[in-house]
């Protein structure tokens, strides 16, 4: 083990042991007071990217909720008085819209037939755990051209009427090893260029990246985001409903707190079953100042944590 990788762990530990006291075994944690995040307090949030009803959003208590920005096959629409804005006492909601940028998907508008048998320089092979899901060498133009573009997908995005997007794949630097340094370099670069194109024309567009941690200890890429979004921190690395080990825990928390002291909030997914160990995992995350979402693996009913 590296001596910077050592810090970040015994760091972790030290928040893990504070942590394996009395407030871990609390079951009951009225002091869920959530995160701040764009002006307002988010305690109940989720992401959901199928089976996706605009109804049931609209009546849920959540602050804030990320959706596939395609529902039943049409480009979503959020009019200024869309009911997916307010919650039912009224209260602002925020909808962030999805949006994969180390990752091609086969079913978006961008997507061209041709490219599975004569791929563009930019695409790479097809994610096995992910049918559909295809790598890009992200730091290619004409991947970029396709996000960043006049009218190009983020631009749809925010012409649709969200806040803001919520980045995934942002790890997608660990699939091509073979570029070195320049892999982490560039994807802060493509998160930068992402976040000036949006702001150009909607300064309070918000930006939600998606684990990534390492990149955290770069000051470049901390101010390019408003948040980071942590899935497995504590359980599932090793299978289901598994605790992940504490090396694997401390080695994050050394990098999310670090986001955490540059006043980025945390939010934070797990995908468990069991009642015991979603109560657990609601309390160990409170605790740490993250706001909780536990959902299915497939994200596919409506966020209820």
């Amino acid at each position: 083990m590296d001596r910077a990788r050592r810090n970040f762990v015994m760091s972790g530990l030290g928040l893990l042991a504070l942590l394996s006291g009395t407030v871990v075994a609390r079951t009951l944690f009225p002091g869920r007071s959530g995160v701040s995040f764009g002006g307002r307090r988010v305690s109940r949030w989720g992401c959901q990217y199928q089976n996706i009803d605009l109804g049931a959003v609209a009546r849920s208590d959540l602050d804030l909720i990320v959706l596939d920005p395609i529902v039943e096959g049409k480009r979503l629409q959020i009019a200024p008085e869309s009911p997916l804005r307010r919650k039912p006492g009224g209260a602002r909601r925020l909808v962030l819209a999805y949006l994969s940028v180390g990752e091609a998907e086969s079913y978006r508008p961008y997507w061209q037939t041709a490219w599975r048998t004569e791929p563009p320089p930019w695409l790479g092979p097809e994610n096995s755990r992910w049918p559909g899901s295809f790598a890009v060498r992200y730091w290619h133009p004409a991947w970029q051209d396709l996000l960043l573009r006049r009218e190009g997908a983020l631009d749809g995005l925010i012409a649709a009427g969200f806040d803001g997007v919520f980045l995934d794949r942002v790890d997608a630097y660990g699939d091509w090893p073979g570029e070195g340094r320049r892999a982490k370099a560039s994807m802060i670069a493509l998160v930068q260029s992402i976040t000036e194109r949006l702001r150009a024309g909607t300064p309070k567009c918000l930006v939600i990246a998606q684990n990534a941690e390492p990149l955290l200890a770069e000051e470049s890429y901390r101010q390019a985001i408003d948040a980071v979004s942590k899935e497995s921190l504590l359980y599932n690395l090793r299978g289901p409903n598994l605790p992940n080990t504490p090396e694997d825990v401390a080695w994050s928390l050394g990098y999310l707190k670090q986001a955490q002291d540059a006043g980025l909030p945390v939010f934070a997914i797990e995908y468990l079953d069991e009642p015991a160990l979603r109560t657990e995992a609601l309390g160990r995350l409170t605790a740490l100042g993250m706001a909780p979402f536990l959902g299915r693996r497939l994200l596919d009913t409506l966020p209820r944590a």
